[in-house]
């Protein structure tokens, strides 16, 4: 075979930065054929699509070593999710009277829905917004791929924070379950409030969504708020100018749980405070302390395959996209370049 055609040949001539930019590509594309085909994209099918990029990135070793036990406890919290809602404690519902306080006695679901009725609007903003609803989780897996791609330490910053704030939110969950919007509408609190998935959903996706969400109290705190938040302050670690792109997602997807009566505000800022908070303290407390999160300094990583030490971006490209905040990184991957030992790093 050609050096030139095989996995390792290719991730020499291509960037960390192109690489994270055709993954996004990729995924993108399969993603919106399987949402115009009305399936849902779940964690399990992703892991199985970034495979052909970890082949040519050329560290397929690497990715089965720093994905799986990851994703696996991913999936076990997302087992776990239903058992919090069958203990028996008391549903907190007056999160709405709060969020009617705050908003001048007006609920912004019910004003939102309101709004785009009067409109016209909801013929395809109801389905925009669903769309939204349920990509969510898959994008925030998508912005892991790009940061694995780029810089290894600071995927593992991230999905430690992700994995983190999952497991806190459960234990949230169990003591302390709170309605939605809908939920509290439901059960004749207040009026006005459309549940918009009663029209959106498909009836062969009605049992499949009862499994991905099967706890349909705990709204607090928003994990839909948090994700999209957490993905724009760890990319902004590798792409500062970028990562605003994934800030405009997160509100999008901050919009469309308020428009579809699936969170409140406030359970929203709530998520987005929780975000913040575990990026802090795994900033603060572990990051110091544990070696293999301190690549994203260019302590230790290399790129250009698998090794003892995984990959991210050579500290010379990481320093070239911290300054330029593009993630066509400067040089190739591989090509031994000399670099500065210690890149500087970004504030989280």
């Amino acid at each position: 075979m050609n050096p030139g055609l095989s996995s390792a040949g290719l991730a020499r001539r291509t960037t960390p930065g192109l690489l994270a930019l055709l993954a996004l590509a990729y995924v993108v594309a399969v993603t919106g054929v399987l949402v115009f085909r009305r399936q849902v994209v779940t964690p399990d099918y992703l892991l199985v699509l970034f495979v052909p990029i970890a082949i040519l990135s050329g560290r397929l070793v690497g990715f089965v070593r720093d994905w799986v036990p990851l994703v696996a406890l991913l999936f076990a919290w997302e087992a776990m999710r239903g058992f919090a809602g069958t203990t028996g404690f008391a549903v907190y519902s007056g999160t709405w009277q709060l969020e009617e306080s705050l908003f001048g006695g007006r609920l912004p679901t019910v004003v939102l829905q309101q709004l785009a009725r009067q409109h016209g609007w909801a013929t395809w903003l109801d389905p925009a917004a669903t769309i939204v609803y349920f990509v969510h989780f898959p994008a925030a897996l998508v912005f892991a791929l790009m940061l694995w791609l780029v810089d290894r330490g600071v995927f593992l910053q991230y999905m430690l924070t992700l994995v983190a704030m999952s497991f806190a939110a459960f234990v949230v969950f169990l003591l302390l379950p709170t309605a939605p919007p809908w939920w509290a509408a439901y059960h004749g609190e207040f009026t006005g409030l459309d549940r918009i998935f009663d029209h959106t959903l498909v009836s062969r996706l009605d049992g499949l969504y009862a499994s991905l969400s099967p706890n349909p109290v705990a709204a607090i705190p928003s994990l839909h708020a948090a994700y999209p938040f957490l993905g724009f302050l760890a990319l902004r670690r590798v792409w500062p100018r970028g990562a605003w792109a994934a800030l405009a997602w997160a509100a999008l997807v901050w919009f469309a749980i308020v428009y579809l009566g699936e969170h409140y505000v406030i359970d929203a800022a709530i998520g987005i405070v929780w975000a913040a908070g575990f990026w802090w303290l795994i900033q603060k407390l572990l990051v110091p302390r544990l070696h293999v999160l301190q690549t994203a300094a260019g302590l230790t990583s290399t790129h250009g395959g698998d090794d003892a030490r995984g990959g991210g971006a050579p500290p010379r490209d990481r320093q070239g996209v911290r300054a330029s905040g593009s993630l066509a990184l400067p040089g190739q991957v591989g090509t031994g370049r000399p670099g500065p030992s210690r890149a500087p790093q970004e504030g989280g």
